[in-house]
């Protein structure tokens, strides 16, 4: 049977990143390191689970503040991760030796999950790409064509930039993230959002927009929104 991220799980990592006062892209970082770890279990059906669910979760998160540069102190992970799954309970002191062996615990299962992700933690987000092409499409608006680079910038259109993140969002939780270019990707959320919002799409056909923000062909991009599209059922 396929192990994937039960929506209990889901909402564990949403809860503790909010907790952890996380970005997006920790959060989502976290995701899916924490899928990849399900597709091992999967494929390893049969080895015995090395870590217990939560600890696995909390780990992840751990790694991901790390590799997105969003420094976490191990008691303060463990403390999140404790108090959910303990709500009527205080955070753990210090000098606390529940506290000790937690940290004795994560440490270990620290190793494990690095072994067990081949030490590959890399994940490329589609919510770079939707403030890159976003910028790049407000420009082109106002100047006519294109930029010559569409850096990074922190950028929102509002409704449809909403829309397109939540979306971007939802592909971390589907695991489309792991299967998809992150490029494509964020194009096929603002893709999806531009229709939802009834907007028009700022170019003379679908496959012109898709060449420009993709680098990619219509068809390819329409096949990965189909697939977007198919996997999640949100009304915005």
């Amino acid at each position: 049977m396929t192990r994937i991220p039960t929506a209990s799980e889901l909402h564990y990592l949403r809860k503790a990143s909010s907790m952890l006062e996380l970005p997006t892209s920790t959060w989502a970082t976290g995701t899916v390191l924490f899928r990849r770890y399900c597709n091992y279990q999967s494929a390893n059906k049969d080895k015995t689970d090395p870590l217990p669910s939560q600890i696995s979760m909390m780990v992840c998160l751990y790694l991901a503040t790390k590799v997105t540069e969003e420094p976490r102190k191990q008691r303060d992970i463990i403390n999140i991760g404790y108090k959910i799954a303990n709500p009527e309970s205080t955070f753990l002191p210090i000098t606390s030796t529940t506290l000790g062996a937690l940290r004795a615990t994560m440490t270990q299962a620290e190793l494990v999950m690095m072994r067990i992700l081949g030490f590959e933690f890399n994940v490329e987000l589609p919510h770079t790409w939707i403030a890159s092409i976003l910028y790049g499409m407000t420009w082109w608006e106002r100047n006519g064509e294109p930029p010559e680079d569409t850096e990074l910038v922190d950028v929102r259109l509002k409704n449809i930039a909403k829309c397109a993140w939540m979306m971007a969002n939802f592909s971390v939780e589907t695991g489309l993230v792991d299967q998809v270019p992150a490029r494509i990707l964020g194009a096929a959320c603002i893709s999806i959002s531009i229709q939802r919002c009834k907007e028009k799409l700022p170019a003379s056909d679908y496959d012109e927009w898709a060449d420009i923000w993709a680098k990619t062909s219509g068809k390819k991009l329409r096949a990965v929104q189909e697939l977007l599209e198919s996997s999640i059922n949100v009304e915005f």
